[in-house]
C-alpha cells in the first residue's frame, strides 16, 4: 500500500504553482490584520513577476486600508519605490473591527517606512513631516513618538534634526506617557543621551512593563558604548606593537636592579612598597614623553574620575574654602541648594553633624555628594544672621551647566562654552534655533576662552552648526593605523549671512583650538583674543589589566563607581579602590590647512615647534599692575564691596539690575558712592572700585533672579571685557548697525576705547 502511494506520487506530472498576482494578494490582505499583511508581503515578494512591481506606484496612489499597506511593503523589494508616501494615510485611517486596532495599522505603516529602501527619499520624509505638523503630541503619545523616530530614520538631515529637537522638547512635558514615549524614541535613534535623558530611562527601567525592558536595554547599550568608546581598538593595537609573551623589553632589567638596590640599600627603602616604587618609575617614564601622559595610582585615578563626573548626586553648588570656612561660591540655580534658599557667600559649618572646620575641600564635597533622593543636613551661616541655621537638602542628580548664553544689545547672541562635554553641540543648536524663532539674530559670539576642551566629536559637531557639509574640521595622525579626517556631515544650521566671532585666549586648549582654528581657516569666523594654549594631542585612558578596579553594582549604569553603590571590598580596607591606570598621548591634531595645533617641547621644556591658534584680531585682556593688585588683595580680604552692593540692591532693585547689566561706567548712578569710596581709604582709582562693586552686584542679582550672568568675573561682561567688545564690533561691522550708534555701547566706546 505504501509502495503504491509512492509510485503514484512519482508518476503524477509536476506542476509549478501559479505565481501570485497583486489582485490575489490584495484580496487576501483584506481579511488579515496588519502584522499578517506585513508577513504576506515579505513572504510573497520573491514570487511576484517583475512586471507586477511596475504597477505598484499607480496602485499606491489609489489604494486604502490593507491593500495600501501591502503595496507599500512590496515596493521595498522593487526598483522604484515612488508613491510610498501614500502609506502616511494609514496613520489616520480606520479599519474594520475584525482587522485589529487602527493603531496597529499606523505602527505597521511606520515600520514599513523605516525600511532601508525608503531612507533618504524626499517624498515620504515630506509627507510624514507634514502629517506630524498637524498632530498634537499628547493626543497619542506613542504614535507621535514613533512617527518622530521614523522621521529620524528616514535620513534627511533637516528632518533628523527636527525629530531630535521635537523629541527632546517633550522630555519635560506634563504628561508622563509623552515623556516616556519621547525618551524611548530618542534612545532608539542611537544619539548620545544627556544626564537628564538617562535619568528618565533609569526611572522607566525600574518597572516591569515592556517599556522597562526597552529602557534597560537602551541604558545597557549607552553604558557599553561609554565604557568601550575608543578603548578596544587602541588597546588591541598597543598589544600588537608590544613584545611577545615571555620576552622582556630591552632596558627593563635596569629597572629590576634599581628596584632591588633601593629596597635593600636606600635609607628610606623600607618605607615604600615595590608597587609604589614601580608606579613612580612608570610615572617618570610617561612624563619623560610629554606633559600630558601620566601614571595614575588607584587613589589618583579615583580622584580623576571624581573630577570628570559631569552628573552626580549632590546639592548643586560651586564651593571652596574662603578665609578657612567652607563656602558656597555660587549655587547652581537649577539645583536643590538654591531651591531651599542657599545663596552665594553662605557658609557651611557642618554636614550631617560633622564639622567642616579645617577640613580639606575634597572631604567636605565627598560628604555633600550621595545617592539622588537622599537628604543631607547642613548647618549654615550667612552674613547678617545672628546665629547659624540648619538646612535640609534632598540630593539630586546634578548636571553642571556647560553653556551660558545671553542676548546682547543689537541682537547679538553671546554663548560661553565651558567645556566640550557630551551633547554640547546639540545645546548650541537648540539655543540658536530658539533665538532665531524669537527674532532676528545679527551675529553670534562663541566664547572659548579658558575652555580646556573635551570630546573630539563635539568639536566636529559644533563646526557642523556653522559650516556647510563636507568641510574638513580636523585630522588626527597617530603611529597606529591610518590618518583619520573628520568632516562636517550636515548643511549649516546657521546661515553664512549671520556673522560669527570666536573668542580665545592662552587657556583655550584642545577641542577649543580645533573649533576656532577650523572656523577661521574656512573663513566662517573671525577669531579674537590671544594665541591659544597649543594642546593638539589626543589622550586615552587605559586601565591596567594587572590591577583591575574592585567590582561594583553599577546602579545608575554610568560605567563608573559612585559613592552610594555596592561594591566588593577585595582588600578589606572599607573603601572602594580603583586600580592604577595610564593616560597616553596616542595622536596629534592637524587643522584643515595642515598646520599642527600642538606645541612640541624638548626634554628641557624649550619650544621646538610652536602650536596653538593665532587669533585674527589680537587683543590682550588687561592685567593689573603690581601696586593695584596688592591694594585689591588688601581690600578683598576685608570684602567691603559686597555689603555696599547689597545695600544698593536692597534700596532699589530695579536700579541694581540695570547697573548689573550695564552701568555705562557712570559713578553717579551708584547711590552714596562718594561716601563709600572715601570710607575705603584707598589709593585705587574710583573706576577700579566701581568695577569690583559691580562684580559683587552681579552675583547678588544672579542669586535673586536665579540666572547667572554668562562669563567669569569680568570675562563675558561687555561693559568690562575689551575682547568681547572687539568681537561685537567685528560682527556689527558686517551689518547695517554701527557700534557707536547703539546707546549701550556708545558710552563705553567714549570712555574705554
Amino acid at each position: 500500500m505504501i509502495l503504491s502511494a509512492i509510485l503514484l506520487t512519482a508518476i503524477l506530472p509536476w506542476q509549478e504553482p501559479a505565481a501570485p498576482t497583486l489582485d490575489s494578494l490584495a484580496t487576501k490582505a483584506e481579511t488579515l490584520e496588519a502584522a499578517a499583511v506585513l508577513r504576506l508581503a515579505d513572504n510573497q515578494a520573491d514570487f511576484l513577476p517583475a512586471e507586477a512591481f511596475s504597477e505598484l506606484s499607480a496602485r499606491l496612489s489609489a489604494a486604502t486600508g490593507a491593500p495600501l499597506l501591502l503595496y507599500g511593503r512590496l515596493a521595498a523589494f522593487g526598483d522604484d519605490p515612488s508613491g510610498v508616501e501614500s502609506l502616511v494615510q494609514l496613520l489616520d485611517s480606520t479599519v474594520a473591527p475584525e482587522q485589529g486596532r487602527a493603531s496597529d495599522w499606523a505602527f505597521a505603516a511606520l515600520t514599513t517606512l523605516r525600511l532601508p529602501a525608503f531612507q533618504g527619499l524626499e517624498q515620504p520624509t515630506s509627507a510624514l513631516a507634514l502629517w506630524l505638523s498637524d498632530q498634537v503630541a499628547s493626543d497619542d503619545a506613542q504614535l507621535w513618538a514613533e512617527a518622530q523616530f521614523t522621521l529620524y530614520r528616514l535620513g534627511a538631515s533637516t528632518a533628523r534634526r527636527s525629530a531630535l529637537r521635537n523629541l527632546r522638547g517633550m522630555l519635560t512635558a506634563v504628561e508622563e506617557d509623552l515623556r516616556q514615549a519621547s525618551v524611548l524614541a530618542l534612545g532608539r535613534c542611537g544619539v548620545p543621551l544627556g544626564a537628564d535623558e538617562l535619568e528618565l530611562l533609569e526611572q522607566l527601567a525600574t518597572g516591569f512593563s515592556s517599556h522597562a525592558v526597552l529602557a534597560q536595554a537602551l541604558l545597557d547599550d549607552a553604558a557599553r558604548q561609554e565604557r568601550n568608546r575608543g578603548k578596544i581598538e587602541a588597546l588591541q593595537q598597543l598589544y600588537q606593537q608590544g613584545s611577545q609573551p615571555g620576552e622582556q623589553a630591552e632596558g627593563l632589567e635596569v629597572l629590576d636592579e634599581v628596584l632591588e638596590r633601593v629596597q635593600l640599600m636606600h635609607m628610606e627603602g623600607s618605607r615604600f612598597t615595590a608597587e609604589e616604587l614601580a608606579g613612580a618609575a612608570a610615572d617618570g617614564m610617561l612624563r619623560r614623553l610629554d606633559p600630558h601622559s601620566t601614571f595614575f595610582t588607584g587613589d589618583e585615578f579615583g580622584e580623576f574620575m571624581f573630577d570628570m563626573t559631569q552628573a552626580y548626586g549632590g546639592i548643586g553648588a560651586y564651593v571652596n574654602t574662603v578665609d578657612n570656612v567652607f563656602t558656597i561660591i555660587r549655587p547652581i540655580y537649577s539645583g536643590p541648594a538654591y531651591e531651599v534658599g542657599m545663596l552665594s557667600g553662605d557658609k557651611v559649618l557642618e554636614v550631617d553633624g560633622w564639622s567642616t572646620a579645617e577640613q580639606p575641600n575634597d572631604e567636605v564635597i565627598k560628604r555633600l555628594k550621595g545617592e539622588p533622593g537622599t537628604v543631607v543636613k547642613l548647618l549654615t551661616f550667612r552674613n547678617g544672621w545672628t546665629e547659624p541655621k540648619p538646612v535640609e537638602i534632598e540630593r539630586a542628580r546634578i548636571t553642571l551647566p556647560v553653556l551660558q548664553t545671553e542676548m546682547l544689545p543689537g541682537r547679538i547672541l553671546y554663548m560661553e562654552l565651558l567645556d566640550f562635554s557630551e551633547d554640547v553641540a546639540q545645546r548650541i543648536s537648540d539655543t540658536i534655533m530658539n533665538e532665531l524663532d524669537n527674532g532676528e539674530v545679527r551675529g553670534v559670539v562663541l566664547d572659548l576662552r579658558n575652555n580646556p576642551g573635551g570630546y573630539l566629536r563635539e568639536s566636529v559637531n559644533i563646526c557642523d552648526v556653522f559650516l556647510p557639509r563636507g568641510k574638513v574640521v580636523v585630522t588626527t595622525k597617530s603611529r597606529l593605523g591610518a590618518d583619520r579626517t573628520y568632516r562636517t556631515r550636515l548643511p549649516a544650521l546657521v546661515p553664512e549671512s549671520v556673522p560669527l566671532s570666536v573668542l580665545i585666549n592662552e587657556y583655550s586648549a584642545s577641542a577649543s583650538e580645533i573649533v576656532s582654528g577650523a572656523l577661521s581657516i574656512h573663513g566662517r569666523a573671525v577669531t579674537v583674543g590671544e594665541q591659544s594654549f597649543g594642546k593638539g594631542s589626543v589622550q586615552n585612558i587605559f586601565p591596567l589589566d594587572s590591577h583591575p578596579d574592585e567590582p561594583f553594582e553599577d546602579g545608575n549604569k554610568n560605567g563608573q563607581h559612585d559613592d552610594w553603590e555596592e561594591y566588593t571590598d577585595v582588600n578589606g580596607n572599607g573603601e572602594y579602590d580603583y586600580g592604577p591606570a595610564i593616560k597616553l598621548t596616542i595622536a596629534y591634531y592637524y587643522l584643515p590647512d595642515g598646520s599642527s595645533i600642538h606645541t612640541l617641547r624638548d626634554h628641557d621644556g624649550r619650544v621646538v615647534q610652536a602650536g596653538g591658534v593665532m587669533p585674527d584680531r589680537e587683543i590682550e585682556f588687561p592685567q593689573l599692575d603690581f601696586v593695584t593688585a596688592r591694594e585689591l588683595n588688601r581690600l578683598l580680604a576685608e570684602d567691603p564691596f559686597r555689603p555696599y552692593a547689597q545695600e544698593v540692591y536692597d534700596q532699589n532693585k530695579d536700579l541694581a539690575i540695570e547697573l548689573a547689566i550695564n552701568d555705562l561706567h557712570q559713578l553717579d548712578r551708584y547711590p552714596g558712592f562718594e561716601a563709600f569710596y572715601e570710607g575705603l581709604d584707598t589709593r585705587l582709582e574710583k573706576q577700579e572700585v566701581r568695577r569690583w562693586v559691580r562684580r559683587a552686584l552681579r552675583t547678588i542679582v544672579s542669586d535673586a533672579r536665579g540666572k547667572v550672568f554668562p562669563g567669569n568675573g569680568f570675562f563675558g561682561d561687555y561693559v568690562e571685557d575689551p575682547q568681547l567688545r572687539e568681537a561685537i564690533k567685528v560682527i556689527l561691522s558686517s551689518s547695517d548697525l554701527d557700534y557707536a550708534s547703539l546707546p549701550e555701547y556708545a558710552e563705553l566706546l567714549a570712555r574705554a576705547d
